[in-house]
């Protein structure tokens, strides 16, 4: 169990994280600008944290704590229900967006989520909704496709559930 002064030292490190992540793209962030702006030595971080992939999915589970009350939109949502479920957190995404090396960690942690989600459904059945999400966003990078995760997620979720490119943007 984590005592009060580690709870607020991770909690000034995540608000550091999250000023960071408004000002610069999470693959140029370091462990000394996250020190650095929580006006602390890097080996607090350490003490803390692995690495800033680590951060990134502790911040990120920390941020979306509620998704485990509403397994059903996730699974029938997926791209919305990681996107909206914190609206403060928007901007952030949105600036982020242009970052593959963020987008590749946001979906990292979108597959431990489905996985560790409450619910009627078998590991198998996670994997394929998982890999209905991988296959979309592989075939955005892969062929250079306009949509962005972070903010095309109603149509993103339109794909995931028919499986088909919506009229709308065809």
């Amino acid at each position: 169990m984590a005592t009060r002064q580690q709870e607020r030292t991770e909690k000034l490190i995540f608000t550091a994280f999250q000023e960071l992540m408004t000002q610069k793209l999470f693959s140029k962030i370091t462990v000394n600008d996250i020190a650095d702006q929580a006006l602390m030595h890097r080996s607090t971080f350490y003490t803390h944290f692995t690495d800033k992939y680590d951060l990134l999915e502790r911040y990120l589970q920390a941020k979306h704590q509620d998704l485990n009350e509403d397994a059903q939109a996730v699974y029938d949502h997926p791209f919305t229900a990681f996107s909206l479920k914190n609206e403060a957190l928007l901007p952030m995404l949105q600036y982020q967006s242009r970052d593959e090396t963020f987008r590749n960690g946001l979906i990292e942690f979108m597959m431990h989520m489905i996985l560790q989600l409450p619910s009627d459904k078998t590991e198998i059945e996670k994997f394929f909704i998982i890999g209905r999400i991988k296959g979309i966003t592989l075939w955005i990078s892969e062929t250079h496709q306009p949509y962005d995760i972070l903010t095309d997620f109603a149509y993103l979720d339109e794909i995931y559930q028919t499986g088909k490119i919506p009229v709308t943007h065809q």
